[in-house]
């Protein structure tokens, strides 16, 4: 121990000697392990750890089998929960809004719609109060209770305990708080996190409409917990069973019943398949970042062993063991492993709290929290202690193979150019890692730059949005639409706006629904059956000018389609294609279950509806008047600066209803959810590559600054015998090399020319024009 310990010293004052070799391999350490370290820690906060509630590994998420499409409907949960075997209990809950009224306003915020046996199954215990139960629920509208968050609780109540037992009105309907939930119970999505829980019987009072009678209205996902000793694909395969039951029992709804499960946290495989490989793709390119920065190291701890070669042959000559030699330059570059380790750690550690302060996209409840645990200060170590193992390898293989009587003879110019060979594989090795990470950032800004100019069907720029929901300020669907009418007549007549309308849900925007659609005369509403499940939105007359979007056949709206008039609708291509093919859609008709036939007064251009990647998807539009909708999305496009309209338009709100609560924005502000994955992809890849290429530089400088450093002498002498500076620096950079094949290369062009090996060439690739090709060639040498 004492022999080791004098080991660390002589490395730690080598170390304190050449400042400069020290910083730089701990720099390039740090950046390589807190880049590592900080993608793994998205991915075991994301992928790996498991929700935190009890029995977490035995939750799981059931979905269609149908791939992306993750929801259920409440009768179908309700099956599922009565009719299985394998299931200790199956609980449901959505995510939703609401407006909670203080002082007569309504602020917005986010709650969880869930099953009266939410709590109990996850087995979640309050902070104050108590939490609701099954034995709560009596039928709709029976159970008007509220469960606060510990932070909402603290924010807007400020942790007062008398607040067990008040009332607040949710969409101007009064619900009793009866119970705080502990502080680190978030939910069951690990980013999204609500700001209360309320029973789902009382959807009603939230959401404005009663979707637990509907089996065909999927919004709610199932999570089930399953018994002891039962695995996965057991319970996927009593599912089914139970699936092929309802299936005959309600024939409409076809095979659409089949389930399989998932990991739950990440909204099923909505993001949880993406968030996944996304992950292990960045933390690939992370652990290449690491390797170039271990190859750095390696190649400067070879320079370094050359140029001691002299010294350690002496050491050797006099008595010193190569084991003792050994131990000494592995206690350096463990020393330094450990302090880049120990760096990166920390930086990362900052990194990851910054993170979990992080709120991504303000309008959302996302808290993306990654803080460090057991699973990352391990990673920490291993990173710490595989980036000290090359250099140690390297350095011990060139002390255990020297000749210390042939060093001595040769001297450290010839020991260095003996290998030299080594140095300039690591560094090959080294930039091409490098221009990997650099050519992956700078397709991923390519990317994201095409992706921001892709045609999206309409046009965000130059419009402002008001968005609001009308249930919370207590309006129903008849009475909500000559409120929106009387928000569209406003907004006209303000100075500057050229196109106002509304629309129920803005494309991109995270939301939206789809409903299937049949060829007239279906009488059989099965989702077989189905030419195609389109996107629908309610829009008002104007909206398709307001947004940018271009009428390529037939009509807009007006306010004459109301709820007299026949029903129409306006396709997108797709779907005009999909119902009718090549043959002109508008004055054609398509049915919906109901059933309801409706008459195609207009098509539109294609667009973006869910994210940039998609492929082409239908769309399908119903005038405002026809399927009135509580949610307002307000479309104003104006040449005016944007503060101008927005004001504007937040003092005509005022005066039309303050108790609406309103969010005004800018349009492509809206679309930050859409663009959050492209951008966070792009700042990632972009990162990496920045330390690649930060690496690559120093890798290279430090080589060539080596190189110089040992070349002096001769350098010196060449000055001394009159060589002009651009000829030393030549020399120092090899770029005499380059000029000297350059020459040679001409020499033999031409001499292959006056062979006439071209012209024959050209002949026998029946060139007609030899002479044409003789100047092109004469031309490209000079």
């Amino acid at each position: 121990m004492h022999d080791i310990w004098t080991d660390v010293k002589i490395a730690a004052r080598r170390l304190r000697h050449a400042p400069g070799f020290a910083l730089t391999a701990i720099v390039s350490l740090t950046m390589a392990i807190a880049a590592n370290l900080v993608v793994f820690g998205v991915m075991n906060a994301a992928v790996l750890r498991p929700l935190n509630v009890a029995n977490a590994g035995r939750l799981t998420m059931i979905e269609h089998q149908q791939q992306g499409y993750p929801s259920q409907s409440y009768p179908d949960y309700q099956d599922f929960r009565a009719r299985n075997a394998t299931f200790s209990d199956i609980a449901a809950y959505r995510i939703s809004d609401a407006g909670v009224s203080t002082q007569g306003l309504a602020h917005k915020s986010w709650l969880y719609e869930v099953s009266g046996n939410y709590f109990d199954m996850l087995g979640v215990q309050p902070e104050l109060g108590r939490v609701f139960h099954a034995s709560d629920e009596h039928g709709p509208n029976s159970a008007p209770y509220i469960v606060l968050s510990d932070a909402f609780w603290r924010a807007r109540f400020g942790a007062d305990p008398r607040v067990i037992g008040e009332k607040v009105d949710l969409n101007k309907h009064p619900f009793t708080i009866v119970g705080v939930a502990a502080a680190e119970f978030h939910g069951t999505e690990i980013f999204l996190w609500p700001d209360f829980w309320v029973p789902m019987v009382n959807e009603q009072q939230i959401d404005g409409y009663d979707y637990l009678t509907e089996r065909f209205s999927h919004g709610l996902f199932a999570l089930g917990l399953l018994k002891p000793g039962v695995t996965a694909a057991q319970a996927t395969q009593n599912l089914n069973t139970v699936a092929a039951q309802m299936t005959k029992q309600y024939p409409q709804a076809d095979d659409g019943l089949a389930a399989r499960l998932v990991k739950p946290g990440l909204l099923g495989d909505v993001l949880g398949d993406a968030a996944r490989e996304f992950l292990a793709g960045i933390l690939v390119l992370a652990l290449l970042v690491l390797a170039a920065s271990c190859v750095n190291l390696a190649s400067i701890f070879a320079a370094r062993a050359a140029d001691r070669g002299r010294e350690l042959a002496i050491r050797m000559a006099i008595g010193s063991s190569r084991w003792r030699m050994l131990r000494q330059a592995m206690a350096e570059a463990v020393a330094l492993s450990a302090l880049g380790g120990a760096v990166g750690t920390a930086v990362a550690g900052w990194l990851l709290r910054v993170l979990s302060v992080w709120r991504p996209i303000a309008a959302y409840p996302i808290h993306v929290t990654v803080a460090a645990d057991a699973r990352v200060y391990g990673l920490a170590v291993l990173l710490a202690a595989a980036s000290g193992i090359l250099p140690a390898i390297l350095t011990a293989r060139q002390i255990w193979k020297m000749d210390a009587m042939q060093v001595m003879k040769a001297g450290a110019s010839q020991q260095m150019m003996r290998r030299l060979t080594l140095r300039d594989v690591l560094l090959g090795v080294q930039v091409a890692l490098c221009a990997l990470l650099v050519t992956c950032g700078l397709v991923a800004v390519r990317g994201m730059e095409r992706q921001l100019h892709a045609p999206v069907g309409f046009e965000p720029e130059g419009a402002v949005l008001v968005e609001t929901e009308m249930t919370m300020a207590g309006y129903s669907d008849d009475a909500a639409l000559p409120v929106q009418k009387k928000m569209i007549e406003d907004a006209e007549g303000m100075p500057g706006v050229t196109a106002v309308g509304t629309i129920n849900s803005l494309p991109m925007s995270g939301g939206g629904s789809s409903t299937p659609v049949y060829r007239q005369g279906t009488t059989d509403f099965r989702s077989s059956n189905s030419l195609m499940s389109p996107h629908y939105y309610s829009i008002s007359p104007g909206l398709l000018r307001a947004a940018g979007t271009q009428l390529l056949a037939g009509r807009d709206f007006t306010w004459h389609d109301d709820a007299k008039a026949p029903k129409v609708a306006i396709v997108n291509q797709t779907l005009a294609h999909a119902l009718f093919g090549n043959a002109p859609a508008v004055g054609k008709y398509f049915a919906m279950p109901g059933p309801t036939t409706y008459e195609v007064v207009g098509v539109v251009e294609n667009g973006k509806y869910d994210s940039l990647t998609e492929d082409a998807q239908g769309a399908l539009y119903f005038p405002l008047a026809q399927s009135t909708d509580n949610s307002v999305n307000l479309v104003a496009r104006s040449a005016r600066p944007p503060a101008e309209i927005a004001g504007a338009l937040a003092a005509m709100m005022g005066k039309i209803d303050p108790s609406l609560p309103v969010t005004i924005e800018r349009w492509p502000s809206a679309m930050a959810l859409a663009l959050f994955p492209a951008r966070v992809a792009t700042v990632a890849l972009g990162i990496l590559g920045l330390l690649a290429g930060m690496l690559a530089a120093t890798g290279i400088f430090g080589m060539a600054s080596y190189t110089v450093v040992r070349r002096l002498r001769e350098l010196g002498i060449r000055v001394a015998l009159g060589a002009q500076r651009k000829q030393v620096l030549e020399a120092a950079a090899g770029v005499r090399w380059w000029c000297w094949g350059r020459e040679r290369w001409r020499a033999w062009g031409w001499a292959f020319w006056r062979a006439r090996c071209w012209r024959t060439w050209c002949t026998r690739r029946r060139c007609t024009t030899p002479q044409c090709w003789r100047e092109r060639w004469q031309r490209w040498w000079q």
